[in-house]
């Protein structure tokens, strides 16, 4: 005859995570700093590389002159500049172009200074927007937020002093003025006395303002939540049964499943 007793054994409570709920989806409030810096770096490239800066018209054509007034382009790093080429379907076709600059040209402070600034605000923007896009992918905290902020708002001022090329030697005493008048005597073109804005001077403008609104948005940004980690517990049972002839126990194990409880 087989005799047998049951010893019952409540074993701890063991935690585990469950293969859900790790983390949250990041929200459209949290990639806004990312968007709005594709933006700002786009807006800022055209500003900084275009050849459009600044624009100079003719305000006079003279007799032989061009009904319509001539304008001329300049950018900080490239100018506008037309170019002729003779081709067979279309014949004589005049394009516009940029050119650099040639050794000559006096580049002052101011011209240096817009310069060094635009390529800081590319160079910066577009790595501090980079790892804004990550924010999809990465969980930010709020701190991290506050320091791409802060560099944010660094690109606008960059952006903004860039604005210097508008008094600098480019604007206020341009030589290819002079070579467009020595090329074509015979028009004899007066130009204005000093530059105006081009388009790529008014996408700086913008540029420097859509800096300074996604540095204030990733400022003011809360991060993306992670949902709280999951965990279930399980008492077990052990019932141990003992043949008295030859004294060997069978053990059996039994698992109670307990409900999911959030980690602390």
């Amino acid at each position: 005859n087989l005799s047998s007793f049951v010893v019952l054994q409540t074993s701890p409570s063991q935690a585990t995570n469950s293969p859900t709920n790790k983390m949250g989806r990041p929200s459209f409030q949290s990639a806004l700093p990312g968007l709005l810096g594709c933006v700002s770096f786009i807006l800022s490239a055209v500003a900084g590389v275009y050849c459009k800066f600044i624009t100079f018209k003719s305000t006079d054509g003279g007799a032989y002159g061009p009904s319509e007034p001539v304008t001329l382009n300049f950018g900080i790093w490239y100018y506008q500049w037309y170019t002729v080429v003779d081709s067979a379907i279309q014949g004589i076709v005049i394009l516009e172009t940029c050119h650099q600059y040639d050794d000559g040209v006096d580049i002052d402070s101011n011209w240096k200074s817009a310069r060094a600034f635009s390529t800081m605000a590319l160079i910066i923007g577009g790595l501090i927007t980079f790892w804004a896009l990550l924010s999809t992918c990465l969980f930010y905290n709020k701190q991290m937020y506050r320091s791409g902020g802060g560099l944010f708002i660094l690109c606008c001022l960059f952006q903004g002093l860039t604005l210097l090329f508008l008094d600098s030697n480019a604007c206020n005493n341009n030589i290819y003025i002079e070579k467009v008048k020595q090329l074509m005597p015979a028009v004899n073109l007066q130009f204005e006395d000093t530059c105006s804005m081009g388009s790529g001077a008014k996408c700086a403008i913008a540029a420097t303002a859509m800096w300074f609104v996604t540095g204030m948005v990733s400022l003011k940004v809360n991060p993306p939540q992670h949902d709280p980690v999951m965990v279930e517990t399980h008492d077990v049972t052990y019932t141990q049964t003992i043949n008295p002839e030859d004294g060997t126990a069978l053990v059996t194990e039994t698992v109670v499943t307990g409900e999911p409880t959030v980690a602390d």
